[in-house]
């Protein structure tokens, strides 16, 4: 049996697709499948692709037509053979060890999802890169430690950090959303993924590194369709929350999750340059998220004192966002975090 299948979605990466597949290729593990799925590109991608397919026997290359990394990964998930599935896109690397490392600790500890930390490189149209590095902890988690350790589960939502039990994504029937085509699509296949699990594992070594560029984040469209999905989402995470957390998950620690990784990012979403939205519009979709169930409870003051000494940006956000402010919100984050900075200083 093969021991991991490896997905990567392929689309007019001909700059970078050979060095994505050489990283693969070089892991000091030999029981694994590699899987292309070239997504119609219009570029040398599909030629590379059957070049390493005709040349390494445990490489396959699927051709389709354009329908987006959710259905490229789909694709990828029909024919995959693996005990583990794992995802690497076609521009980052696998670095040394990856596969051999975290397939012998998820076996070894009979893991669902097999965590591990990534390299994260920023670079500058001018040459320059800036490495930021994860900070996760060694640990594995049974399901009824879930509540308990939510910040830790829920710190990663990318899919190429991890190595996924095949067995449950195909007992339970679970696929890419392919009506996600501007983002927020793993943290969707995440979630749903989650709530099959009954052990995690977390490994606090870098294996995978992930490059963004700053001419593709910078051009970053603001798409209405985007906001819809946001909502899928807000809902799968409170049946998380609710169904598998059995709402044991720490005060604090939920409602600073639920600031840093919802609200401050569709907000911040909403003032894009490229938003035609107007004030009225967001301020509605702000008011249609604030009554969603996983808001429903007040938040208490000891709760507010708690995030303002841990973090002060969370702090005012939280603070106007469960007062219904949401006007004033979406002004403070227009104009930055340097108007925070001030109100910090004067409340000093």
């Amino acid at each position: 049996m093969i021991k991991v299948s490896i997905i990567m979605p392929v689309y007019n990466s001909e700059k970078y697709l050979s060095k994505a597949v050489e990283s693969v290729l070089a892991q000091d593990f030999r029981d694994y499948e590699l899987i292309l799925v070239n997504d119609g590109s219009t570029d040398r991608s599909a030629e590379l692709c059957d070049k390493y397919a005709e040349n390494h026997e445990n490489v396959i290359a699927v051709h389709k037509k354009n329908g987006g990394i959710c259905s490229a990964r789909n694709a990828g998930l029909d024919i995959a053979a693996g005990e583990y599935i794992g995802f690497c896109d076609n521009d980052d690397v696998y670095m040394p060890h990856l596969l051999r490392d975290n397939y012998i600790l998820a076996k070894e500890n009979d893991v669902d999802l097999m965590r591990y930390a990534k390299l994260k490189r920023v670079e500058k149209d001018d040459g320059r890169v800036r490495e930021i590095h994860a900070q996760i902890l060694d640990m594995f988690i049974e399901r009824e430690e879930f509540a308990k350790y939510y910040q830790n589960i829920r710190k990663e939502d990318t899919v190429w950090t991890g190595f996924y039990r095949r067995q449950i994504i195909e007992e339970h029937h679970i696929r890419f959303d392919e009506q996600f085509k501007y983002g927020s699509e793993d943290l969707n296949f995440n979630l749903r993924f989650l709530m099959y699990c009954k052990k995690l594992g977390f490994n606090s070594k870098e294996y995978y590194s992930w490059t963004q560029r700053e001419s593709h984040s910078t051009s970053r469209k603001f798409k209405q369709d985007y906001l819809e999905k946001y909502m899928i989402n807000i809902d799968l995470e409170y049946k998380f929350m609710a169904d598998i957390c059995k709402n044991r998950v720490n005060d604090i620690v939920k409602n600073i999750f639920l600031i840093n990784a919802y609200v401050y990012p569709l907000i911040e979403y909403m003032t894009l340059k490229s938003c035609d939205m107007t004030m009225n519009e967001r301020v509605l979709y702000l008011k249609r998220l604030r009554k969603k169930p996983i808001f429903d409870r007040m938040i208490s003051r000891t709760t507010l004192r708690e995030v303002r000494k841990r973090n002060f940006r969370v702090y005012i956000t939280m603070s106007l966002f469960y007062h219904k402010r949401f006007r004033s919100l979406l002004c403070l984050l227009t104009y930055g975090i340097d108007i925070m900075n001030k109100l910090r200083f004067a409340r000093r």
